[in-house]
Formats: structure tokens, C-alpha cells, sequence
């Protein structure tokens, strides 16, 4: 999980700058407003899909730590 997260804090900051380089060199409103869209999709995009990883390694987390639990009940059936 720590890894996961480490890495998609990585991809975040790597991107924001490569945005950040790029509004330097925008040479008009409509590039600047481009170059920002973009970045906001993409940052929007990323994250969700984040998230749902995330929310994957919860579940499996939570159905791992249930399986003693179930094993325990089916033996005293």
C-alpha cells in the first residue's frame, strides 16, 4: 500500500512540474488554458483510477483478514 501510494505521489508531483514547465512557455491565453485543462483532466483521471486501486487492496485486505474468521465457522458446523 505505502509503495502504491509512494508511487502515485511520484507520478503527481513528476507531472505537475512537467505542467508547470510548459505554462512557462505558453505563448497565449488559449495554449495557457489548454496546457491547464489538460493537466486537470489528467490529474482527475489519474487520481480516480488511484483510488479504485486503493479501494481494491482494502477489499482484498479486509476478505484476507475474514478468512480465518470463515474457516473457524465452517469447522463447527
Amino acid at each position: 500500500m505505502t509503495a502504491e501510494m509512494t508511487d502515485y505521489s511520484k507520478r503527481s508531483i513528476e507531472e505537475s512540474t512537467k505542467t508547470v514547465e510548459k505554462l512557462m512557455t505558453a505563448r497565449s491565453i488559449e495554449q495557457v488554458m489548454e496546457i491547464q485543462t489538460g493537466f486537470a483532466k489528467r490529474a482527475y483521471d489519474d487520481y480516480m483510477l488511484q483510488m479504485s486501486r486503493i479501494g481494491t487492496m482494502y477489499a482484498d485486505i479486509a476478505k484476507d483478514s475474514a478468512k480465518p474468521f470463515e474457516r473457524l465457522t465452517q469447522t463447527r458446523r
